[in-house]
């Protein structure tokens, strides 16, 4: 298992996930790639902390993302491990599973929320979506 791709959503659950990540990259000595699939936004760039001082909602929460995602990728960094990070537009599952393509990855750690019948009966679930289509095994963790 050299390659480890963790979708976040910047929730409480989020935090399980990435220790979880965390654990099984130090045991295997895997690469992480943590992954955060953004709401639509007018553009996108590498580096969203580069893009000029505008007072736009959906720009400030994507430079916001941004700044997450590289504070999860820096405190893995810091055990010792292999992380780096990628903030993308476009559909939930299907842009995690293109990523796990692309990425190569042996393993998908994600969380669940533990919605009801009725949730996931008419909505769904990004883990469900996730597990039924994974070109590779998927690990559920669930919210403490």
């Amino acid at each position: 298992m050299r390659k480890i791709l963790v979708p976040v959503d910047f929730s409480d659950l989020s935090t399980d996930v990435l220790e979880k990540a965390g654990e099984l990259a130090k045991v295997f000595n895997s690469e992480v790639y943590i992954l955060h699939i953004s709401a639509p936004q007018a553009f996108l760039t590498e580096d969203a902390s580069s893009l000029p001082n505008i007072h736009n909602p959906d720009i400030e929460e994507m430079i916001q993302e941004d700044h997450d995602l590289k504070a999860m990728v820096h405190y893995l960094l810091e055990r010792g491990i292999n992380a780096r990070s990628g903030l993308i537009h476009g559909p939930v599952v299907s842009t995690i599973l293109r990523e796990a393509e692309k990425f190569g990855a042996d393993l998908i750690i994600v969380g669940t929320q533990n919605h009801g019948f009725l949730y996931r009966a008419f909505i769904g679930s990004v883990s469900e979506g996730v597990l039924r289509n994974s070109p590779c095994p998927v690990m559920i963790v669930p919210l403490r």
